[in-house]
């Protein structure tokens, strides 16, 4: 079969609909490749990554926590901020709890793979044929620019960058009158945007162009349902109510936090905002901007490093890359009017979202105060400009490829290219850009920390509890978190001085009583203060590019006995 067929507007024949399918799982081979790769090589959470393990461990318990991960823009008026909610730690409840580690790994590909899937069957029903293919094509392009592990990363940061892509297509469906994804619109952005706080500006200016042209598509022109027209309101009424439904369950938990704190969170959040501070200031932004769309954009690069982007932002563009993203913002402003003019909901909707997402981006790093700490920030809450830049040049790209097949894109379609070879075009694609990405950032991390978790699961008998100190430097100090996940995942409750603004109080040392100490050092002795009483149970050696560095791990008294309730 060529691909010359139409679906009627808004949906997708049976064929179509299998045909974006394996067009998404295509597009999604880099996310499934990298996510078996870490697999073999044996993943294990350490870092934040074992906080959010953890955290995600404590849901089916007393201590169920109801906000996402401590955030660093607490910095900006030292008082503790947090994500705005804690899906992400839902998400990954079932494997943290009850498999293996990895399994969490799995689960987190899975949702990306499925976001993929998703925005291909969506641009489908959007733009037809050619869309799809051309989106497909850009997803998988997109993937080199995000580094292998970003791809299955359980971080909060990495988690929503997938969910996120979908969001984009979700709403502009929503705004071209699609109201049947209101409960799906409602639960992704629920759990990006509780995923980390970069993600609420983007999302929300998503949410308001979605269903404000929702609501006006709703009012004048009504909704189609299998092709006749009827009453709008009587149609939408369930869909909404079911994305209601979806809320309340996203949100009770953040709710009941904002209720019996005080400030509450978002009160907390507010005031972090309107802080006097000094920021990054405008160049930065339009850097930002530049970057996304300017020639050549973050989407088409493979970056040297995850964090490469703090330093992009603040450095001078080249002349190429301004006068592209100039051109590029004019055409998306061009498309706009044109879709206003022709009264093309989705030209004009396609391009007010790329406009929208490139002014935001453009607020969110010029908004970035200079502290060194939060600067540095801009590593990774950049990372949504691949994305976003992604999509404007879809918007640009798409009417020109239609206008070179001789159809202006009310649905465009490849009239040449038969289904076996778009499929064998996007899989070729897909495969080669997967064949030729680097290792996990942490690779290097996860046969020392196969050590460790073995030895502590070996020394430290289930049930009890333990002091947990942790003597490490820059390089190490992700091992100490690992090592709390490792004992609590067991049943062992470890204690630590100073924890609980980021776990919780059940984690804090502050005066109970407890069993053992757990040391986790940099370097191979003993630990000074353990009088001697301490036995090595691992000694391991991490390295981070041409450094080693040799760690090791005791326990005072040694076996961990039952000792007598002590300080």
């Amino acid at each position: 079969m060529a691909m010359n067929e139409e679906p009627e507007e808004g949906r997708l024949s049976s064929r179509d609909r299998w045909l974006a399918v394996a067009l998404g799982l295509c597009a999604a081979i880099p996310v499934m490749v990298s996510t078996a790769l870490a697999l073999k090589w044996g993943w294990l959470p350490a870092g934040d990554q074992a906080n959010i393990a953890t955290r995600a461990y404590d849901v089916f318990t007393s201590r169920t926590p109801l906000l996402g991960l401590h955030s660093d823009v607490s910095y900006v008026t030292h008082h503790d901020v947090y994500s705005l909610g804690p899906m992400l730690f839902w998400l990954l409840a079932l494997p943290a709890r009850f498999a293996s580690p990895w399994t969490m790994v799995l689960v987190m590909g899975l949702v990306n793979a499925a976001s993929v899937v998703g925005v291909v069957v969506l641009a489908a029903r959007l733009g037809g044929r050619l869309l799809m293919f051309i989106t497909a094509i850009a997803l998988i392009i997109m993937t080199r620019s995000l580094t292998p592990e970003l791809l299955h990363d359980v971080w909060n940061p990495a988690a929503g960058l997938f969910p996120f892509t979908l969001l984009m297509f979700v709403c502009w469906s929503l705004g071209c009158g699609e109201y049947r994804l209101l409960p799906l619109a409602v639960l992704v952005a629920s759990f990006v945007v509780q995923c980390q706080l970069a993600f609420v500006p983007p999302c929300l200016a998503l949410l308001v162009i979605g269903f404000s042209a929702l609501g006006v598509s709703l009012r004048h022109n009504g909704a189609r349902v299998g092709g006749r027209s009827r009453d709008a309101q009587r149609s939408v009424w369930p869909w909404a109510l079911a994305a209601l439904l979806v809320a309340v369950a996203c949100w009770t938990t953040p709710a009941i936090d904002e209720i019996e704190a005080k400030p509450g969170n978002i009160g907390e959040i507010i005031t972090t905002v309107e802080a006097n501070r000094s920021t990054l200031g405008p160049t930065a932004g339009w850097n930002a901007v530049v970057r996304a769309v300017g020639i050549p954009p973050w989407w088409l690069t493979d970056p040297s490093s995850p964090w490469a982007r703090k330093y992009e932002v603040r450095t001078g563009q080249s002349q190429l890359a301004v006068d592209s993203c100039v051109l590029v913002l004019f055409a998306l402003l061009a498309l706009a009017a044109a879709g206003l003019r022709l009264r093309r909901n989705d030209l004009l909707l396609g391009a007010l979202i790329a406009l929208a997402l490139c002014g935001v981006l453009a607020a969110s790093a010029a908004s970035t105060p200079t502290t060194r700490v939060l600067a540095e920030t801009l590593g990774y809450t950049m990372w949504w400009g691949s994305p976003a830049g992604m999509f404007a040049w879809l918007m640009v790209g798409w009417p020109a490829a239609a206008l070179l097949s001789r159809r202006f894109p009310w649905r465009g379609r490849l009239r040449a290219v038969p289904v076996v070879a778009s499929i064998g075009i996007a899989a070729t694609t897909g495969s080669a850009v997967a064949a030729t990405a680097r290792p996990d950032y942490h690779r290097s991390e996860y046969g020392p920390l196969a050590v460790i978790y073995s030895s502590l699961d070996a020394s430290i008998p289930a049930g009890r509890t333990v002091r947990l100190i942790g003597s490490l430097g820059n390089a190490t100090f992700r091992f100490k978190m690992a090592a709390r996940f490792a004992l609590v995942r067991r049943g062992i409750r470890p204690l630590s001085p100073g924890i609980d603004v980021r776990l919780g109080s059940w984690y804090e040392l502050d005066h109970h009583a407890y069993d053992c100490t757990v040391y986790v050092n940099d370097g191979d002795r003993s630990p000074a203060s353990s009088g001697g009483r301490a036995a090595v149970i691992a000694r391991v050696t991490y390295h981070a590019g041409t450094v080693s560095y040799p760690l090791s791990v005791w326990v005072s008294p040694a076996g961990c006995p039952k000792a007598t309730p002590r300080s």
